[in-house]
């Protein structure tokens, strides 16, 4: 009976049992699934399209480009009161957004009530322009 058992163990993986470890014959199903799913119907519930309006839509990001439109313009923390957002939030939405992916210049200038920033059309500020190229 020795024998028999070596024989069966070195037939078996690593020494293991004969039956252990293998898979049996029939796939298992799994729990509670019954075959194929049944198609979702869909209601036409999805996002629905904006109603054309003569006022665009309202966002942070207009509401920081009126600020800095504005004549006197606006300071960091004007804009992260009006906003909620983190003096360095504003700071990165000036130099990413603002100046590099919408192309707008932003000009700066130091005033009584701290460093200012205004949005510079060409035509309008040119004396903006001139005072930065001295």
């Amino acid at each position: 009976m020795a024998k028999a058992r070596k024989a069966a163990k070195a037939d078996s993986p690593a020494g293991r049992r004969p039956g252990a470890g293998r898979k049996s014959p029939a796939p298992h199903k799994a729990r509670g699934h019954t075959g194929r799913k049944a198609p979702v119907k869909h209601t036409g519930s999805g996002p629905k399209p904006l109603a054309a309006s003569s006022e665009p839509r309202s966002s942070k990001q207009a509401g920081v480009i009126a600020l800095l439109r504005r004549p006197e313009g606006a300071t960091v923390a004007e804009v992260a009161s009006a906003t909620g957002w983190q003096s360095h939030t504003v700071r990165g939405r000036f130099s990413g957004t603002l100046k590099k992916k919408l192309g707008l210049t932003l000009a700066s200038e130091r005033e009584e009530r701290g460093r200012t920033y205004r949005i510079v059309d060409g035509a309008r500020d040119s004396g903006a322009a001139q005072r930065r190229s001295r």
